[in-house]
């Protein structure tokens, strides 16, 4: 083994682990104008479809990345769940193009952020191994000029420290960078444990709907993929061991009539897990994707998030980097994805719970609901919109950040964006704070001129004119989504809304100006 010199000055942030979160995580810093490393330990990229789903939001990310068409050309959509108990159907989930998954093979995934990454002039580096990290600041204070060291083993033996301000800790649900952090992974295991065969069939089951068989014996779930291939995913029988054999008998004796297995192309035998980092960093290192939380596969949200995670650190990385925010921005980011991650646990438990009901009365009741939400069509208005990413929203910390006066009955009606919602995609488009050629580093003002005040933008511009990262955008009178009285949304580089206040709140703009960015020098 040898021992090489402590290097630096050749990336502004590592990353550890290049798997989706990482790579994404890559990719938004790259075009940012941040550089990059990222290694991870495995000699090969994954070479089995795992994670699957790929939902609105963040194909929204994917397609702002310039990816977006690509994952559409080789992927599959999900128009509906629908769910059995006994074969009997007792409810369907239909999605609307909009709010719509998409199923991709994780490889896929990984193969098309990877072309993106090369495209940026990224690389990941294989067979490298984080030994430790030294220097981490446990008191959470981000000095200028401040580093972490990582001390890592490469395959030929040589051990090398590499210094860098910052530490991005991609590295899978049994993370070495939050071992060396001593953060806790709070949490619970399933007592049962699941099997999954993927394969080609030999009969006919509809390409573009998930089906739940749900029988007290367990659930089997049926996953359309692309090129014809399905995914059977079944609780293990009691006592029992997991085969093609066995899966075929599940499907035979509870799932469709009339499918067999014929072309088994990936088979695993795993157990669910709903676990989260007691927190999401230590001063200069952070966490994201399964290195912080990791939960049931319920709804396809498990990937999901930890895009999302990539995408909400990315940007606040590369403003304090860069001089346009203070580096108390960072702070944002565990509270926030912390927060969105909780309610995703909490969902996938209760979709798992309910999956998993091996009593009669526990099964009626969840048939008897299961219905209800159906014919009433509170499953497609309240449950999908929050599927598809459409109703994620971080609370906000501040008073500053809301109007002084509420938005009015019609802003309640439109159920119109509030802080901490993201800017109705349509909207965003058509305004171009969204897309592939949108500035993605760019915060954006929108406004509302109030007619009966001509000088309001006048002071509006006087409130801005220090903070030249904003730019200012009228929001045209038909847009959706959104408050429509005389006012502002400031909306941040990732298309949150980071304040909102109306004609009398400059002031409160001013401070939440002052408290998210740098001010430029008089």
């Amino acid at each position: 083994m040898t021992t090489a010199d402590t290097t630096a000055g050749d990336a502004d942030v590592l990353i550890v682990g290049g798997g989706p979160t990482g790579l994404l995580t890559a990719c938004e810093l790259l075009r940012r104008g941040v550089r990059v490393r990222l290694v991870d330990r495995a000699h090969e990229g994954l070479g089995v479809p795992k994670a699957l789903s790929l939902w609105p939001r963040v194909r929204d990310i994917l397609t702002d990345l310039g990816a977006g068409e690509e994952v559409r050309r080789v992927s599959v959509p999900v128009r509906a769940f629908r769910y059995y108990s006994d074969r009997r159907p007792v409810a369907t989930l239909t999605f609307t193009e909009e709010l719509a998954a998409r199923q991709l093979p994780q490889y896929e995934t990984e193969r098309i952020l990877t072309e993106r990454l090369h495209a940026l002039g990224g690389k990941v580096e294989r067979g490298v191994r984080l030994l430790c990290l030294d220097g981490v600041d446990f008191s959470g204070r981000i000095e200028p000029g401040g580093t972490v060291t990582a001390v890592l083993e490469h395959d030929d033996g040589t051990v090398e420290r590499h210094r860098v301000p910052f530490v991005v800790g991609a590295d899978g649900a049994g993370s070495a960078v939050r071992g060396q952090l001593g953060i806790g992974f709070e949490g619970s295991t399933y007592e049962m444990a699941f099997a999954l065969v993927d394969t080609r069939i030999d009969g006919y089951l509809p390409p573009d709907e998930i089906a739940y068989y749900q029988t007290l014996k367990g659930t089997l779930v049926v996953v359309p993929q692309p090129g014809g291939v399905f995914r059977f995913l079944s609780v293990m029988p009691d006592g029992g061991a997991m085969s093609r054999e066995a899966m075929q008998e599940i499907i035979d004796t509870r799932g469709p009539r009339g499918v067999r297995i014929t072309e088994p192309v990936w088979e695993t035998v795993f157990r669910v897990h709903a676990r989260r980092a007691t927190d999401f960093r230590r001063g200069r290192v952070f966490l994201a994707g399964d290195a912080a939380h990791v939960h049931s596969p319920a709804g396809g949200q498990g990937m999901n998030n930890g895009l999302q995670d990539a995408h909400n650190l990315a940007w606040k990385l590369a403003a304090v980097l860069q001089g346009r925010s203070p580096a108390t921005l960072l702070d944002s980011y565990g509270a926030e994805r912390a927060e969105a991650t909780r309610r995703i646990v909490r969902d996938t438990d209760v979709h798992t719970r309910a999956l998993t009901a091996r009593t009669p009365g526990r099964a009626a009741v969840r048939d008897a609901a299961f219905t209800l939400f159906d014919r009433s069509g509170a499953a497609a208005r309240l449950y999908a919109p929050v599927l598809a990413g459409r109703r994620l929203a971080y609370s906000p910390e501040r008073a500053g950040q809301r109007p002084s006066t509420g938005c009015g009955l019609r802003g309640r009606l439109a159920a119109a964006a509030g802080p901490g919602a993201v800017v109705p995609r349509d909207a965003a488009l058509a305004l171009g704070i969204a897309g592939p050629g949108a500035d993605p580093s760019a915060w954006t003002l929108l406004v509302r001129v109030p007619r009966s005040d001509p000088r309001w933008l006048t002071e509006t511009g006087h409130v801005t004119a220090r903070y030249p990262q904003v730019r200012v955008t009228h929001l045209p009178g038909g847009t959706r989504g959104l408050c429509t009285r005389p006012g502002y949304h400031l909306v941040r580089p990732d298309g949150h809304i980071a304040a909102h206040g109306h004609a009398r709140d400059l002031d409160r703009l001013e401070a939440e100006l002052a408290v998210a960015l740098v001010r430029e020098p008089r």
